[in-house]
């Protein structure tokens, strides 16, 4: 939040991230508006201005005469499994779209050089990406692969699939597994806010993960979570 945003926005984000930090079940019915109105300490005009926000963003539904729903819209994430963005995006009914930022060579790291036991400075494969749900940006990824990984990926393979599904095609990589993942309360680079159209320093949820196939790295990716969208 910033002091700059309207107080009903400042109220939206608060709600989208009280949802996606939270064990609600969709069709659950929110507190009144009275009762949301005195919570935030705002007029109950200015409670429903956020609350059309949040609705728009199909977190919540309007039920007529009585309390809205919590609709149940979110992507869990799983410390174990490794998650298909687009088919997870697509079953909770949110439409994905790709914004490829960056994709070439870079020099590895301290981080990179580390996870994909290469050495400081060593040329790898970079991917960056903006996800959008429905048009918002809730994810900016940055991935490191090993450079031979990088032959044959093009930038509109990654805008509508998955780099896992062009790893196995290109490469036939399968059986990934996470290696190792944290989940870490950060805050945005410039660069990370510049792309994902939020300030420097704004509260994010980052995380960083190694992904392997037959014990060998795979991929590296430090990516941050916009807004109230994933369940852990």
């Amino acid at each position: 939040m910033t002091a700059q945003e309207p107080v009903h926005v400042r109220i939206a984000r608060a709600l989208a991230t009280e949802f996606g930090n939270s064990l609600w079940q969709a069709n659950e019915p929110l507190p009144s508006e009275t009762e949301l109105a005195r919570y935030f300490k705002v007029t109950r005009r200015t409670l429903r201005k956020a609350l059309s926000i949040v609705e728009a963003e199909g977190l919540i539904a309007k039920n007529q005469g009585r309390n809205s729903l919590y609709r149940g819209r979110s992507i869990a994430l799983s410390h174990d499994t490794i998650v298909d963005l687009p088919t997870a995006a697509r079953e909770a009914g949110f439409r994905l779209t790709t914004k490829l930022l960056r994709l070439g060579e870079a020099r590895a790291g301290l981080a990179d050089a580390r996870a994909l036991s290469v050495k400081l400075g060593d040329t790898v494969g970079e991917i960056c990406r903006l996800r959008l749900l429905d048009g918002r940006p809730v994810v900016q990824q940055r991935s490191v692969i090993p450079q031979n990984l990088l032959l044959g990926i093009r930038p509109a393979d990654l805008e509508r699939s998955s780099l896992y599904r062009e790893l196995q095609h290109l490469h036939g990589i399968d059986g990934l597994v996470i290696g190792r993942e944290q989940f870490i309360q950060s805050s945005a680079t410039a660069e990370e806010a510049a792309f994902a159209g939020i300030e420097a320093g704004h509260p994010v949820v980052r995380v960083l993960r190694l992904v392997l196939a037959d014990g060998k790295p795979v991929e590296y990716s430090n990516s941050i979570l916009i807004g109230g969208y994933f369940r852990f």
